[in-house]
């Protein structure tokens, strides 16, 4: 079986968020570059200036002076190098479909002049360590009867190089079979594997900051919140967006960056991927009655006791002398 068809499977919440990037997948297809917006081909040409800043490049259609015609909607891809993440194109933006996706598109009404600008990150920003793991149970309301469906994914994290780990995902099937196939994933660029993103984005983000999600580009986490997973009491950031009728909310644990839950909702049909198990934090101790009570206790037991003692033996010795 290939990496493609077990990721695809591994995809967040299965089908559901899988669906939804095919379907961007399409609409992307119907804007693809030199098409036009009209069935009339114009005889204007505007040209399009592509420049970077440092920490990435324009993979399409290239960095220097393209010439296209009017009207003519032009796909824009930009990937950050090994430590360094996207963050937004500028310049002549006014007619780029979104600026903050690092894959979009640029509708050619004029001359323009566009950068993509990065950022560097770097690992210091990597909260998660070669070894680490962590499994996510699913719980999805609106399935098809009959139809197999992914009951929980195992990430482990094999090895770290820089920014990029070496990710192994295990999912467990509904009629008991098992997938498994690794693949790199950038934490800190946000360059995954489809069908795992957001799983990790970089340590101790907070609100207001921009995190990428291959699919659906930049998005900015929302709050914090103290959410119990696989046991303990922990610190999230949390961010949600919508997309093609379906509505996502991410958290990830803010010390380590990894995925703890996600909730995912669409006509007809929605389900959450909660942790359940990992051996990156320890489960809260059972809390039960203090230690120092007991002692308070013994030694209250102790004392009446040797004060019964000393009394008797003084009633005692009191009634021999008479």
């Amino acid at each position: 079986m290939g990496q493609k068809r077990i990721f695809a499977w591994a995809a967040i919440l299965a089908l559901l968020l899988t669906a939804a990037s095919s379907a961007v997948g399409l609409l992307a297809a119907d804007s693809s570059t030199n098409t036009t917006n009209s069935e009339e081909t114009s005889s204007v040409q505007y040209d399009l200036s592509i420049d970077t800043t440092e920490g990435g490049a324009v993979t399409e259609p290239g960095e220097g002076v393209f010439s296209y015609e009017e009207g003519t909607a032009v796909d824009l891809v930009a990937a950050p190098d090994v430590g360094y993440r996207f963050v937004e194109w500028a310049g002549d933006a006014g007619t780029i479909a979104d600026v903050d996706a690092a894959s979009t598109s640029i509708t050619m009404n004029s001359n323009y002049s566009i950068t993509a600008n990065f950022v560097d990150v770097g690992a210091s920003h990597v909260g998660i360590k070669a070894g680490d793991w962590i499994k996510i149970t699913y719980n999805i309301t609106g399935w098809p009867a009959g139809q197999p469906y992914a009951e929980w994914l195992k990430l482990e994290f094999l090895s770290l190089n820089g920014t990029i780990a070496n990710v192994r995902a295990t999912v467990h099937i509904s009629n008991g079979s098992e997938q498994s196939d690794s693949g790199p994933v950038d934490v800190v660029s946000g360059s995954e594997v489809p069908g795992l993103a957001g799983i990790a984005i970089s340590a101790n983000r907070t609100t207001g900051d921009s995190v990428y999600i291959v699919g659906y580009g930049n998005v900015a986490i929302e709050g914090e919140a103290t959410r119990t997973y696989a046991g303990a009491n922990r610190t999230v950031v949390y961010a949600g967006f919508s997309q093609n009728e379906t509505h996502v909310t991410y958290y990830w644990d803010k010390l380590t960056g990894v995925m703890v839950e996600l909730s995912s909702t669409s006509p007809g049909i929605s389900g959450t991927a909660e942790a359940t198990e990992t051996n990156m934090w320890g489960a809260a101790p059972v809390v039960g009655m203090p230690w120092w009570p007991w002692i308070v206790v013994g030694v209250a037991v102790v004392a009446a006791g040797l004060a019964i003692f000393f009394t008797r033996r003084r009633r005692i010795g009191q009634a021999k002398a008479s």
